[in-house]
């Protein structure tokens, strides 16, 4: 699907041009000229605009498109084209709903006469939401910026899910707010065996001036440790044993016959 911002602003600028080609169009009629027959089917949603709603401008147009696409996003099921006219208080039938229709994230059922936001991952619902996460192939995450766009319960149902150890949530620290979130394959969060921390206490760390020294004469660099005091231990190069000789045989063709005193 393609970003819906981008979609509107393209409709900005077809409302646009389609409102100066219509009163182009019409300066050319009345001077006599040639009148070109219009491309665009937006310009053909703006004269029956015009026709029904008198001289609106395109810019209030478009701020209509912008307030119809927000509100059906805050609802998380189809509204009616009534309802949305309602709200607006227009009827938007030969106006603002052909427009809707080109936008990929509005879906438009023509026999409810209905329009619904489809968000990205079409979520809907906290089992929905926990559903897709277990599903997922890899532990990168999932962006709560995109859960949001199109479903208003997002934030709820995140903090129930949090609450009952199905998913694992990273917030903000500023506002803690939920920025990403993972399904929980494990156990419950906050809980260790007994066993670990028994063995996380039993674990003794060495005095720190016996750790530094004991890296020094390693020839290994402590944090803060003076260059000048480290000495490299000088490299012992290894001593390479001598193979013994061995005599080269010769008599070969008496093998067999003669004794070998090699192993005497």
């Amino acid at each position: 699907m393609s970003d819906l911002s981008a979609q509107l602003s393209a409709f900005k600028s077809k409302i646009k041009s389609g409102s100066s080609s219509g009163d182009r169009l019409n300066d050319e009629s009345r001077s006599g000229t040639k009148r070109l027959a219009p491309s665009d089917s937006v310009t053909e949603v703006i004269k029956r605009q015009k026709a029904s709603l008198g001289e609106m401008s395109s810019s209030h147009l478009s701020t209509q498109l912008h307030l119809a696409v927000e509100y059906i996003k805050q609802h998380d099921f189809p509204i009616s084209v009534t309802k949305l006219s309602n709200y607006l208080s227009f009827d938007i039938t030969h106006t603002l709903l052909p427009l809707l229709q080109e936008i990929d994230r509005i879906k438009f059922d023509p026999e409810a006469n209905t329009l619904e936001y489809v968000s990205l991952h079409n979520i809907r619902n906290a089992e929905d939401l926990l559903g897709f996460l277990r599903r997922q192939t890899t532990f990168k995450g999932t962006s709560v910026k995109d859960l949001k766009d199109g479903w208003a319960g997002c934030l709820t149902a995140i903090n129930d899910l949090e609450a009952e150890d199905k998913i694992l949530v990273l917030r903000n620290k500023k506002e803690n707010a939920p920025r990403m979130v993972w399904a929980n394959l494990g156990g419950p969060l906050g809980t260790i065996k007994e066993e670990f921390l028994d063995m996380w206490s039993n674990v003794k760390l060495p005095d720190p001036d016996n750790l530094y020294q004991a890296l020094i004469d390693q020839s290994l660099k402590p944090t803060g440790a003076d260059p000048n005091l480290i000495k490299k231990k000088p490299q012992q190069q290894e001593k390479k044993q001598k193979k013994a000789r061995r005599g080269k045989i010769t008599n070969t063709h008496m093998k067999g016959i003669l004794k070998d005193y090699t192993a005497v």
